[in-house]
């Protein structure tokens, strides 16, 4: 997942001066009070405090069963939840419309340990940095494909030359327009609560995309100290904009009300004040999928080092993605607060498994090839997680299945996966 920071949008995400609470219709009122009274009763299913412990559990690194995630994400939402199947008419009741529909879809379609709360997010209204923006460039198509960087960032730059506007604001005035529509519309079924600003990371992936991937890695051999400072200003930003959202109270906790299992009884930190919520009472996220060619001395130089200073800002850190991890687990461990690390394909799954013991959680991600191809062979992937779980034996581990981009329109298949992946997972468990 790309960092938000690279966004070239400056103004912030928020509703417009006319779309208060008083502009929306009855109909689409009506329509999101319905889809919510149905959450709010999910919600209440004793189901859910079941998961919300297995998951603390899990991040307290005791024994447990081991719990599966299935997430539908904005690459393939239209297979799941059409544009077609909403009704509400408004762009806000349409997000929040499309975002309740998914939220049934995935409790009566998808059996795994996703957390449904009686809340509703409302956006923090954030002016975000402007950064050199890549220039891509693919084939005409009507959906996702492939696409090839042309570099803009060019040797001789200036490091500094790549943040071209380094103000961060939290437009308060927006933000309180956004709660108010929400309080208006889900006034006694849901609670509104602000969702606060996105800090997860991924400068060595931005860094390769504005670069371009092939240059960068003649970079690190033959031009180590410019593309290393490049890094640094990057992650610079990205600690600058961390420290300023905590500065002005813009952070909220991401250790509850959250359906990807970060559910622990270790956040918020010590003296924690509700007014005023502080990094260390935060999970930090960090990823550098674009490393995985890399070597571990060169993953140190151009990586690690600027992971364990960002990420030591928060409480507790998850870490990698798709990028593998089995011969670097000597760096990941120098990263302070560490608890999640990601095992993608890409791994030797018994040596990530010796490297990460049970001091870490073992976050399996497994292929989205199968399930994406025309033809959908279910053993393909039951042998591949298979692999993976009797490999990872005495570890503590997840399986997040979020890497899907499509089911070639055939939803059901996500119902098939999650049922066969529970059974494994419960076969496997200690």
């Amino acid at each position: 997942m790309p960092a938000r920071s690279s966004n070239t949008e400056k103004e912030p995400r928020s509703l417009s001066e006319d779309s208060g609470p008083s502009a929306i219709s009855a109909n689409d009122r009506n329509t999101l009070r319905e889809l919510a009274s149905r959450v709010r009763e999910i919600a209440h299913n004793p189901i859910q405090e079941e998961r919300k412990q297995l998951w603390r559990k899990l991040n307290g690194l005791e024994r447990c069963r081991i719990p599966i995630l299935l997430h539908v994400h904005y690459l393939f939402i239209d297979e799941v939840v059409p544009e077609s199947a909403l009704v509400t008419t408004s762009h806000m009741a349409r997000e929040y419309e499309r975002q309740l529909r998914l939220q049934v879809w995935q409790w009566e379609n998808v059996d795994d340990d996703w957390v449904t709360e009686p809340v509703l997010e409302y956006e923090t209204a954030i002016g975000e940095p402007q950064l050199l923006t890549p220039n891509k460039t693919q084939p005409e198509t009507d959906y996702l494909g492939a696409y090839h960087v042309e570099p803009v960032l060019k040797v001789d730059s200036d490091p500094d030359e790549i943040v071209i506007d380094a103000e961060c604001y939290v437009d308060w005035d927006a933000t309180k327009r956004n709660q108010e529509w929400a309080e208006e519309v889900f006034d006694g079924i849901l609670q509104p609560i602000r969702r606060g600003p996105h800090l997860q990371i991924s400068p060595y992936d931005y860094v390769c995309e504005i670069r371009g991937m092939d240059k960068m890695c003649i970079d690190m051999a033959e031009r180590p100290e410019w593309i290393e400072e490049v890094i640094r200003r990057v992650y610079r930003l990205h600690t600058d904009v961390a420290k300023q959202m905590e500065h002005e109270g813009a952070l909220t906790c991401n250790n509850q009300y959250n359906p990807i299992g970060t559910y622990t009884d270790e956040l918020p930190a010590p003296g924690f004040d509700p007014s005023h919520v502080r990094l260390k009472d935060i999970w930090g996220f960090s990823v550098a999928q674009a490393s995985v060619c890399i070597s571990p001395e060169m993953h140190e130089r151009f990586v690690t080092q600027f992971d364990r200073e960002y990420l030591s800002l928060f409480g507790l850190a998850a870490a990698a993605c798709c990028e593998p991890v089995d011969k670097k687990m000597h760096l990941y461990r120098t990263i302070p607060n560490l608890r999640r690390i990601s095992v993608s394909m890409w791994n030797d799954f018994a040596k990530a498994a010796e490297g990460i013991g049970t001091d870490y959680i073992y976050s399996f991600r497994p292929t989205a090839i199968p399930i994406s191809q025309r033809t959908w062979n279910i053993e393909e992937d039951k042998k591949s997680l298979q692999k993976a779980l009797e490999q990872s034996q005495g570890c503590r581990v997840d399986i997040y299945n979020c890497e899907i981009t499509t089911c070639r329109g055939k939803p059901e298949r996500l119902t098939e996966w999650a049922r066969m992946a529970k059974r494994l997972a419960e076969q496997y468990s200690d």
